[in-house]
């Protein structure tokens, strides 16, 4: 090194400590007090705060208070309840709200199937109502409860409790004045402070509809300043991407309106207080996929970087983590509600008087979900002697009775609609499901009572059940359509019926049918027995069902089964549907491809007989906005009369492919199919089929 280069480096060194220790002692605040995180809302922006946590961490910043608003009060409870950043995130993500919030789609109770609901009506003791939110409210109350659990325990009804004291902004809906939570039920709190307006419903508390606190204070820093806060960092989201607004989609009005909501200038910052903002433009408000999720979590690393760089915070401490009082030995408080109380006490069994193992609290908490008399049960812990806890729970009742309707069209099928009613009977825990069914081709009644399922009472449930059917089946050869044929059918089934969850069930009945239709003369009846197993649709999981029918006139097994799921960009689902049977009513025959569907290239219901099975994949990509390309390929197999098991079966294959449009309806497809047999024809469905 040379004389001149070793003169330069060592007065650049020199000069490097006197710059640094010229920053004046003001320009970092108050060198003593309480240091506050504030989390803003922001829908699944607010991920990027994750980030933030996980820095604080790393360089032992903790704060004294922790303030959070929607997304930031969802996040934030949980850090100031003592869990560790990774936990935070998995407990989040594992709420898994990608599911719980989508497009409208009407809460359809199990009782009436796979029906998608386009318009629900709910009704209690003021009238019936519109059902409008978005989500599925009591999975996700059940869930809000199971995950909060530990610091509502910690905290007892006071969140200056918690390791961390903590406060969760909320707005009142009548008014939209802030309202600060810092008692009563954690879950509660941080649910109120989360309920986005259309999307979720308000939560009732002290006599107010709390919703989202964005709308009243969605960067809550004079809250953290009015309790005593002397040092703030300030998580925020930036996003300056313009949202193309859909007029039909309910979910983009809402996420579009709670941008404009939360619209709201900035108190200016002061000495000791530091703002990160994460630049999350172009993600989804109401988007929880998992690339939305990593996405805000890079942005919000990019934002914590300021932290390092930050010279005045303080460093080196270690975040309290609290420790959960046990349980009191009567478990449920005295004055609690009846019902309620037996609901929690069944819930959580043995617990009273021991110490909380809180996984398998957790457990035993997402149980709720199944207790259909009740929207949302709130634990509201309370102290109770020698250190211990004990539960006021509050209970928020689920709706009476509810009314819903859906409809569909199909190019060949015409029009179809249904109306269904589900209402509870008071003080028998049982339920009566009506659904009238009117197509261009079928109309259908149907009566049903069973048992309401709850965690009260046994999972076996009588079942009584009625239906009248009217089809015209339609007659089809060569691909020349004939006259349709008049069936007509009167069903009684009595039996019991056993759930395994909220959507998976097996019954086994006995019944009495009558049927009118030319290949059995006259009009005749049978008693016969039928085994049903049934798992419907929840989000992306397998569903489908497999029914055996036997009479001395006949038999049936019937078996539908799909298996959707994701490769890359592509939404693939593989399925399997088949029929057989014996001596087959005309209106139960075999159609390949499904009586509803058909297979591709050949009219629906063209292709009958007394047994058929058919394979096939479907495939989708997105291609812009709610547009997608959707494709199936299927092979199947018919046999049209004669014995053996596809003894003498005829093979076929064929594809369709075309466009789904995603609407606030329901889906449009419009898709060209075509076989091995030469045979090509357009297919286009609206709305979801049934």
């Amino acid at each position: 090194m040379t004389i001149r280069r070793a003169v330069a480096v060592a007065l650049c060194v020199a000069l490097a400590a006197p710059v640094r220790a010229q920053a004046p002692p003001s320009s970092c605040g108050p060198a003593t007090g309480k240091l506050a995180l504030v989390l803003a809302g922001g829908g699944a922006k607010g991920f990027a705060h994750i980030a933030v946590l996980r820095t604080l961490d790393s360089l032992g910043i903790v704060p004294d208070l922790v303030v959070g608003t929607s997304a930031g009060a969802l996040i934030g409870a949980l850090y100031a309840s003592g869990l560790g950043v990774p936990d935070v995130l998995q407990g989040i993500v594992g709420m898994g709200l990608d599911t719980l919030v989508g497009r409208y789609g009407a809460a359809t109770p199990p009782s009436l199937g796979d029906r998608r609901a386009i318009l629900a009506w709910e009704g209690g003791a003021q009238g019936f109502a519109l059902q409008t939110n978005v989500v599925r409210e009591a999975p996700l109350n059940a869930l809000m409860t199971a995950l909060y659990v530990r610091g509502n325990l910690i905290a007892r009804g006071d969140f200056d409790r918690l390791p961390i004291p903590f406060r969760a902004i909320a707005a009142d809906l009548r008014t939209r004045e802030q309202v600060v939570l810092g008692t009563g039920d954690l879950a509660q709190a941080v649910r109120a402070s989360a309920s986005i307006p259309i999307v979720f419903r308000a939560v009732r508390e002290g006599g107010r509809d709390l919703v989202d606190g964005g709308i009243a204070n969605n960067v809550p820093i004079d809250v953290a300043r009015s309790l005593g806060a002397t040092r703030i960092i300030v998580s925020t989201l930036r996003d300056t991407s313009i949202l193309a607004l859909r007029s039909d989609d309910p979910v983009t009005v809402a996420a579009q309106l709670v941008n404009l909501l939360f619209e709201q200038s900035l108190p200016a910052m002061r000495p000791g207080e530091l703002m990160l903002q994460s630049e999350v433009s172009g993600l989804g408000q109401l988007d929880f996929s998992a690339v939305t999720v990593d996405k805000a979590i890079a942005a919000g690393n990019r934002a914590a970087d300021a932290l390092r760089a930050d010279a005045c915070l303080p460093r080196g401490r270690v975040r309290p983590r609290g420790t959960v009082p046990p349980f009191a030995a009567a478990l449920v408080r005295a004055d609690a509600d009846a019902d309620v109380a037996r609901v929690v006490r069944v819930t959580l069994g043995d617990l009273g008087g021991r110490e909380v193992d809180v996984p398998r609290l957790q457990q035993r908490l997402q149980g709720l979900s199944q207790v259909e008399r009740f929207r949302a049960l709130w634990l509201h812990p309370v102290p109770a002697p020698g250190d211990s806890v004990i539960l006021a729970p509050v209970a928020r009742a689920s709706a009476v009775e509810r009314q819903l309707a859906g409809a569909a069209f199909d190019r060949e099928l015409g029009a179809r609609l249904w109306l269904g009613r589900v209402k509870g009977l008071s003080g028998r825990n049982a339920e009566a499901t009506e659904v009238l069914e009117i197509g261009q081709l079928e109309q259908e009644a149907s009566a049903i009572l069973r048992r309401s399922y709850d965690v009260l009472r046994s999972p076996w449930s009588p079942l009584v059940s009625s239906t009248i059917r009217r089809m015209q089946v339609r007659d089809i050869r060569d691909g020349e359509e004939y006259p349709t044929i008049p069936t007509a059918d009167w069903n009684v089934d009595v039996g019991i019926e056993r759930r395994f969850s909220r959507r998976s069930t097996v019954a086994l009945t006995a019944f009495v049918r009558q049927w009118d239709e030319p290949v059995f003369r006259g009009s005749p009846t049978a008693v016969g027995a039928r085994w049903r197993m049934q798992r419907l649709a929840v989000g992306n999981g397998a569903h489908g069902w497999m029914e055996l029918e036997a009479t001395p006139r006949y038999w049936r097994t019937e078996l539908a089964w799909h298996i959707p799921g994701r490769v890359s960009d592509f939404t693939v689902e593989p399925s399997l549907s088949a029929v057989v049977g014996e001596h087959l009513p005309l209106q139960n025959s075999a159609y390949l491809g499904g009586v509803d569907e058909g297979f591709p290239g050949f009219l629906i219901q063209e292709l009958r007989g007394t047994q058929s099975a058919t394979a096939a994949l479907r495939l989708a990509h997105p291609l812009l906005g709610p547009v997608s390309w959707q494709g199936v390929v299927a092979g199947g197999m018919l046999q049209r009369g004669g014995y053996g098991l596809f003894r003498n079966a005829t093979a076929y294959f064929g594809a369709r492919a075309g466009v789904g449009i995603t609407t606030a309806l329901g889906p449009v497809l419009i898709q060209y199919g075509a076989n091995d047999r030469g045979r090509g024809r357009f297919w286009f469905r609206f709305g979801d089929w049934f």
